[in-house]
């Protein structure tokens, strides 16, 4: 249960106008933590940008490195690794070495599985006939 209902389950209703007072009580129940809200916030924040949804979709296609990605998105290598931090961060991406190179995968989590392809669909069906 979320950390800010101090009072218990028992205790919660509307005082003002409520025809069914085991609402908020039924609610409370399934809320998601503060934790768990804000890490799918930070996760969408970060899916929030123009850039790093083409990362994320040339990604979903193939593990790339940054100055693949860079030729790719026509931007500098510093512009491209600023957007993979970010993603990183968010625990969107994972990384290996490969020699000199470090190449940049899709990590397997729910939100990468689940969330994520559904908005590079979307992406997807928006493309031009010439885009295809």
């Amino acid at each position: 249960m979320p950390t800010h209902l101090k009072r218990s389950l028992e205790e919660i209703s509307c005082e003002v106008y409520n025809s069914d007072p085991t609402r908020v009580r039924r609610v409370a129940k399934v809320m998601p933590s503060e934790e768990t809200s804000d890490e799918a916030a930070r996760q969408l924040k970060a899916v929030a940008d123009p850039v790093r949804l083409r990362i994320l979709y040339a990604l979903s296609k193939e593990p790339l490195c940054v100055c693949e990605l860079s030729v790719l998105l026509n931007m500098s290598m510093p512009a491209v690794s600023h957007h993979l931090r970010i993603l990183l961060s968010a625990g969107l991406l994972k990384v290996r070495k490969e020699g000199k190179f470090a190449c940049y995968y899709l990590r397997e989590n729910r939100f990468v599985n689940e969330v994520l392809p559904c908005i590079l669909q979307s992406l997807s069906q928006n493309l031009s006939p010439k885009e295809e």
